[in-house]
């Protein structure tokens, strides 16, 4: 029935991919710490894509995060799934994907928890329900929502929200959908990827978060990836 009894601990690890996010990730370590939830531990993987600006060796210097350095800019997906596979060899129950950028608040943390705890598979921290917003001008809300509009019509999961992402996923859940077959290895991965639990049959549920656009270093999302979207998307839907 999708429901999930979790034992008095939890191990939930967050996955975070990095490419030059050295003064950022100074300051997102120390938050994602100081959130204190009972009978949950926190654990962070980093996944550095050989940073020139030292994110790595920076990084190291917290107690509870483990560092893995690629060779070279290998993608958003492909930096995803190497780090929720370290994730599920260690046993965690739930995994989180989020930004280094200081763009995804990690006050949200017990919110994601607390759905997961109602027997909810994966978790969406939504810009687009209730509550939910962004400090973006009113033309990048507009291509935000019509993109993620456009998922939603094309692949038909439950969610308003299926380019964020701020995620919380169960592990076995995530692990199912990690065995299926990934054609994207940058930011449309997370529409395959959501598209894929959804296949699994996961319970999706949206949780109202605000996103705050970053303030230091540059945004990895080039237009070509917008470009490619729709193609990505009706690629997706044609291939089941």
């Amino acid at each position: 029935n999708g429901s999930f009894l979790f034992s008095d601990w939890m191990l939930a690890v967050i996955v975070t991919p990095t490419y030059n996010e050295k003064a950022n990730i100074k300051k997102l370590i120390p938050k994602i710490f100081a959130q204190k939830i009972p009978g949950v531990t926190f654990k962070l993987i980093v996944v550095d894509d050989n940073s020139p600006d030292g994110t790595a060796k920076e990084a190291k210097k917290f107690k509870n995060v483990q560092v893995i350095s690629r060779p070279a800019k290998l993608g958003l997906g492909s930096a995803y799934v190497t780090g929720f596979g370290e994730a599920i060899k260690q046993k965690a129950d739930v995994i989180f994907s989020m930004d280094a950028d200081l763009s995804h608040n990690f006050e949200y943390a017990k919110d994601f928890i607390e759905q997961i705890k109602k027997g909810f598979d994966v978790v969406i921290g939504s810009r687009n329900v209730p509550g939910g917003g962004t400090n973006w001008p009113i033309s990048r809300k507009f291509i935000s929502r019509g993109a993620s509009f456009l998922a939603q019509v094309i692949l038909g999961v439950p969610a308003k929200d299926l380019t964020s992402g701020y995620r919380c996923y169960k592990a076995r859940i995530l692990k199912k959908a990690l065995n299926r077959e990934f054609k994207s290895t940058s930011y449309s991965f997370l529409e395959e990827l959501i598209y894929y639990c959804h296949l699994e049959k996961a319970k999706i549920t949206e949780i109202p978060i605000f996103f705050k656009d970053r303030t230091v270093g540059q945004s990895k999302l080039r237009k070509m990836e917008i470009v490619k979207f729709p193609f990505t998307l009706l690629r997706l839907r044609l291939s089941k």
